[in-house]
């Protein structure tokens, strides 16, 4: 009897079938006296109707039983010495392995048992739950996910057990051990078609996909009914398109090279993939080959390969380890999309994430017609997964013997509970496991790491990926070589620089010094002393006086309290300043807030009483403004006075107009190539800070810049702030063709093109510590651009200048 849940009612007999038993084949080996070999088939008078109700289970013949929970149904007693249950209920057991299960079965204890347990006999229990008499027989099974759905996969049948809720163990037998003899037996019994292939996994949870469970569904219930339908915002496996994910291939492969090679692009022209990927007998892949989408259906794309240009191999990997596993892939050419980026933190910010993977199409379309579609070509997947902390990462035992230093900070390890139907999903060499994360009202893709190993996409047991973040190092040494280059010059320069410093420790403060070239000198704080700084920077000779804190500073370079106020430290003080006058700005509508920090500069002729605005800069203290050398070196219109708090002005007194005191352009200013575009005007008056006009700050990092700033522009006709981004310098001379001068940089929009006038101020807003309103930071100067769309822009970065803005203060 089949298809009902209460024998002892007729409620629920619409979809019951009862058949007859017309033959029963016990398996050769089994007696009654014994233990072992407890299976049998039987064989119906008719087959039956195939139904939702009443479908054919799986059978999972792979030895090995690698599942965490396994259901068993019956109605047998509901415990020891009770009623059988007339409804049939489920229990959910976990399997052991046979050496624990010894210690409940042995010869001297179950009759029947003389060898002790079999290898195909298995365990299964729970502390509260068991199998019980009058369940024997029953199964024992998993469901595994495929096609939105799952299918239930017989792993033993029940034989027997101790005296039922004590805690014991029940004991199966393995339906894998019996293959053969299922299979044969079934085509010596009326069923001669029957073969092997029809009981691969595949192919037992295709043939009745239609009418198998939804595994995760939404039940709605109206006046006309109940219904059930499949909650895609829940599904596991998704076919959506990863645009920044690619190849690898070799010509003329082998049959030995490397499949499913994958890499993810970080660059327009460079990919990051597994060190397995990047070679193979000695020889490297030889093309990349990029998807571009070219509609909404899953299938609709097109391939694009780039020939291989250089590899690069991580020099502590060795074939086949899973450690230092990376390598770095340049094409010949660009790829024409936004790269993603690189995790840059040990800690994720979330522990969901995204895979690219592979498996069959068929097992993850949703098959709802009686007509299954067999399709065995493998498509991309992007399944959904969670980080787990290594420590709690169990590994099968074909993994865990590679590791020999166990799992490390550059492994992460990942995973989703379901167990699949094999083929459904596997892992790809250099998948990337990657995240969209909405940063500076945009989306970005950022990349974790790199799929190393594992079985079905980490689902049901987990899987491991290599992750960027530790390699970090390794990645900027071979993707940004002239930083590296820089950073050890300066470590150089700094190791050099120690025998240029000279301690005197007979002098004492504000005693008279002597340098090496007669002049004469103070004994002053170090901070009291302009350019020092600098001066220590370029290896200069320095005089300590008596101690690290006290130098030999020429008369001319001794500031007074005046000069530390309003230089030096009130650039370095800067973040902690005006905190009052940020509150309000904040409180203002920020579609025309007024730009406090912004500089009109002009020329005016107080004869004629005419004049102009040339171009912008930027008030860094409150007696000096930052434009662009270039501003202020137009012909016969040198600048001469400065306009603040007039752009926006939300006050009577907003606009304050000062002349200029002095022009300070950069020595090594080049008019043809914009080198060292800058210039410092000393204003005439001192700003007093007001709600209108006060300083901003100086970005004050060499290496890093924001990875979003605004480019502020304004002419006789309009006003514009254009969200910017920086580029690297090696895209950046490869767009324009020619290498960049000293102190520039580039920058990049998204959409349009990047266009200014020189001067033009890039601030960057920094949210501080204390909850106070934001900081901002002058980032940069626009120099000069061809105003064409997917062009850099060039522009003077500020922090290149830092020391020479000290040193002109």
């Amino acid at each position: 009897r089949m298809g009902d849940l209460n024998l002892f009612s007729a409620e629920d007999d619409e979809h019951a079938q009862q058949l007859k038993i017309v033959k029963i084949i016990r398996h050769p080996q089994h007696t009654f006296s014994a233990r072992y070999y407890d299976i049998a088939l039987m064989q119906l008078e008719r087959n039956v109707t195939v139904h939702e109700t009443v479908a054919p289970s799986c059978l999972w013949l792979d030895e090995e039983v690698r599942f965490r929970d396994l259901e068993s149904a019956g109605w047998g007693q509901t415990g020891f010495a009770e009623e059988r249950t007339p409804i049939l209920l489920k229990v959910t057991l976990n399997p052991l392995r046979n050496e624990q299960c010894s210690e409940h079965y042995t010869s001297s204890n179950v009759r029947g048992l003389r060898q002790g347990l079999h290898s195909h006999q298995l365990c299964a229990g729970d502390a509260k739950m068991d199998t019980c008499l009058g369940d024997s027989g029953g199964p024992l099974h998993v469901r595994l996910l495929h096609n939105y759905k799952v299918t239930p996969f017989l792993v033993g049948v029940t034989s027997f057990g101790k005296p039922c809720g004590q805690s014991h163990p029940g004991v199966y037998t393995r339906v894998a051990s019996f293959r053969r003899w299922i299979i044969e037996t079934m085509q010596s019994n009326g069923a001669p078609e029957v073969t092997d292939e029809q009981f691969e996994p595949y192919a037992c949870a295709l043939r009745y996909v239609h009418i198998r469970q939804l595994a995760v569904s939404r039940v709605v219930a109206n006046e006309t009914g109940v219904f059930e339908s499949f909650d895609f915002s829940r599904q596991y496996i998704t076919r959506d398109f990863v645009k920044e994910a690619v190849e690898l291939r070799w010509h003329n492969e082998s049959s030995s090279a490397p499949v499913n090679c994958m890499g993810v692009i970080i660059d327009h022209d460079t990919v990051v993939t597994l060190g397995d990927c990047a070679s193979h007998e000695g020889v490297h892949p030889t093309q990349v080959v990029h998807r571009i989408r070219t509609g909404y259906l899953e299938d609709a794309f097109v391939e694009r390969g780039y020939e291989v240009k250089e590899v690069m191999i991580h020099p502590n990997h060795t074939t086949g380890s899973y450690y230092d596993n990376l390598a770095v892939v340049k094409i010949s050419g660009m790829f024409g999309i936004t790269p993603a980026c690189i995790w840059n933190a040990l800690q994720l910010p979330d522990q969901q994430m995204e895979i690219t993977t592979v498996g069959r199409k068929d097992l993850n379309v949703y098959q709802y017609e009686s007509v299954t579609n067999y399709d065995p070509r493998l498509v991309r997947l992007m399944p959904r997964v969670y980080g787990f902390e290594n420590t709690n990462c169990s590994l099968a035992e074909q993994y865990r013997r590679n590791l020999s230093r166990g799992l490390q900070d550059e492994h992460l390890c990942f995973g989703n509970d379901p167990f699949l139907v094999p083929e459904t999903c596997a892992l790809t060499n250099g998948g990337p496991l990657q995240r969209t994360l909405f940063r500076l009202d945009r989306h970005f893709k950022h990349v974790y790491a790199l799929s190393l190993f594992g079985r079905d996409c980490g689902f049901g047991e987990p899987a491991v990926a290599v992750r960027l973040h530790p390699h970090l190092r390794w990645l900027e040494s071979v993707l940004l070589p002239r930083q590296s280059n820089r950073m050890n010059a300066e470590k150089e320069d700094a190791r050099k620089s120690d025998s240029i410093l000279f301690i005197d420790s007979e002098l004492e403060l504000f005693d008279r010094c002597d340098f090496s070239d007669g002049s004469v000198g103070l004994c002053v704080p170090a901070e009291r002393c302009r350019g020092v700084y600098d001066r220590m920077q370029r290896n200069e000779v320095t005089l300590f006086c008596s101690n690290g804190s006290i130098v030999c500073c020429a008369p001319r370079n001794v500031m007074d309290d005046s000069d530390l106020r309003y230089g030096v430290g009130e650039i370095e003080s800067c973040p902690r300043n005006y905190g009052d006058l940020r509150d309000h700005l904040v409180t203002l509508p920020s579609e025309e807030r007024p730009k406090t920090h912004i500089a009109e500069i002009g020329w005016y002729d107080a004869k004629t009483d005419k004049g102009t605005i040339l171009c912008l800069g930027y008030l860094i203290i409150t007696q000096a403004v930052l434009t662009t050398a270039e501003c202020v070196s137009i012909p016969d219109l040198e600048p001469n006075i400065v306009r603040l708090g007039a752009i926006f002005g939300q006050f009577e007194d907003s606009a304050k107009i000062t002349s200029i005191d002095e022009i300070i352009k950069h020595p090594r200013y080049d008019q043809r190539t914009n080198g060292n575009n800058i210039a410092l005007l000393k204003l005439t008056d001192y700003m007093r800070p007001t709600k209108a006009v006060f300083p901003g700050c100086l970005w004050p990092n060499a290496t890093h810049t924001p990875l979003q700033s605004t480019l502020f522009s304004k002419d006789a006709s309009r006003v514009q702030e254009l969200p910017i981004h920086p580029q690297y310098a090696f895209d950046c001379e490869r767009a324009l063709g020619g290498e960049l001068s000293e102190g520039q940089m580039c920058m990049i929009v998204t959409d349009g093109a990047v266009c200014g006038n020189s001067g033009d101020p890039v601030f960057w807003s920094e949210k501080t510590t204390d909850g106070s309103a934001s900081v901002e930071y002058l980032v940069g100067l626009y120099s000069h651009a061809n105003c064409t769309e997917g062009i850099p822009g060039v522009f003077v970065r500020i922090s290149a200048y830092r020391k020479w803005i000290w040193d002109v203060l």
